[in-house]
């Protein structure tokens, strides 16, 4: 290829440099190079141009005059885009594209080949307007742009009614403001791995954090905000969720956990051991077993399931004291790390009366540890019964006691 270089240097000569023009086209616009003999439109070192209207063409001058390495920046500073073509081989008028230039876009343009009339030119682009728009342009969610800089931004959401949080709640701190009331999570695949905000009760009631679908929060079905409490939710984009920064409440230390079981054995997991209310329904088709973490806590469990079958709480420690929870009751259970006690199995105290719920002939209104199918129960009004393995044995009245089966073991 064809290079020219002074004679006394041995360096490449370029053209005399403009450094710097303003260009304003209305049609297509052939670039000269600043040499002798050759008086249009010059090719600068810099051109800023404005294009009055779209489709236009700025065309560079023949790459045969000047050495490899020549170079050009083209600035948009118009609103309409333009195209820079190469030098066309007559008799077409314009070359072929090199770069589009759409408005507030700076490109850089270099030859890398002088042989022919068009060259072989390369383009690198620069940047569109200033530093402080793109950082207004690129701020999304949980960003803002302050000056020139991008910046990190909690947006402030206040909710007062059920409402779903979208995509649109990233890194938003949502405030709940209103009584009792539910927060929904779109689900954990459609906001995908990395979606996140904040959340805290200012209210004046639970407000329940709930997933979408089979969706969970740390293993749990929801997660309940007592008043004063906050937390940082985050989607892990495979079919849930996991908090951390949980604030606590002091003054409403006790947090509920509610399961559906139908019998089994059901482990509880850190995050759901951590409720100090263990609330349990479903209807029970074999013994219910509950394994408790192997460390210190105090738990209530409230047995609401329904079948004729134990239910009990223990640790997965072997030979470790275990407690049996009667249906439609309430324990107060202490675990030691190995063991569970019933915390008022060891206290005495006497009643002056004692009023029990009516009972049924599936659930005793007094039953036993031992037999939580056996009992007393009251059958209707006026009247006491017995209850052997869920079938009414006898009952008295005021008419006396009348065995359903009939009197066994002796004579009378």
């Amino acid at each position: 290829m064809t290079t020219y270089t002074n004679p006394f240097t041995g360096q490449t000569v370029s053209p005399s440099q403009v450094a710097y023009e303003s260009l304003t086209i209305s049609a297509d616009t052939v670039l000269q190079w600043p040499v002798n003999g050759n008086t249009g439109v010059v090719a600068s070192n810099i051109i800023e141009v404005t294009a009055t209207t779209t489709s236009l063409n700025l065309i560079m001058p023949s790459a045969l005059q000047v050495s490899v390495g020549q170079a050009v920046i083209i600035r948009n500073i118009g609103t309409n885009t333009f195209t820079v073509t190469d030098n066309p081989t007559l008799p077409a008028l314009v070359g072929s594209t090199l770069v589009s230039i759409p408005s507030g876009i700076t490109i850089y343009l270099y030859l890398t080949a002088n042989t022919t009339n068009a060259g072989t030119w390369q383009s690198v682009t620069f940047g569109a307007g200033t530093s402080s728009a793109n950082a207004a342009t690129l701020a999304g969610y949980g960003l803002t742009a302050l000056g020139t800089t991008l910046n990190q931004s909690y947006l402030v959401t206040n909710y007062y009614s059920n409402s779903t949080l979208t995509a649109t709640n990233r890194a938003n701190f949502v405030v709940w403001g209103s009584g009792v009331g539910t927060l929904t999570l779109t689900s954990a695949a459609t906001l995908g791995n990395n979606w996140f905000c904040m959340i805290a009760n200012n209210g004046t009631g639970i407000v329940t954090i709930t997933p979408s679908g089979t969706d969970t929060i740390n293993g749990n079905a929801n997660q309940q905000l007592q008043l004063t409490e906050s937390l940082v939710i985050v989607s892990n984009g495979a079919g849930g969720f996991n908090t951390f920064g949980y604030g606590r409440s002091n003054a409403f230390a006790y947090t509920q956990f509610s399961q559906s079981v139908t019998g089994g054995t059901f482990t509880l997991t850190s995050a759901q051991a951590s409720n100090t209310i263990q609330t349990y329904i479903g209807a029970l088709t074999s013994n219910q077993i509950v394994i408790v973490p192997s460390t210190v806590q105090l738990y209530t469990f409230t047995n609401n399931t329904t079948g004729a079958y134990s239910f009990t709480v223990k640790t997965v420690a072997s030979g470790g004291a275990t407690v049996l929870v009667p249906q439609s009751s309430s324990l107060v259970i202490i675990c030691d790390g190995t063991n569970c006690y019933n915390a008022a199995s060891g206290s005495s105290s006497s009643l002056t009366t004692l009023t029990l719920g009516n009972g049924s002939l599936s659930v005793p209104s007094l039953k036993f540890s031992g037999d939580i199918n056996s009992g007393i129960f009251l059958p209707s009004s006026s009247q006491v019964g017995f209850v052997v393995a869920n079938t009414l044995a006898g009952y008295f009245n005021a008419s006396g006691f009348t065995a359903i089966n009939g009197i066994g073991g002796g004579a009378f």
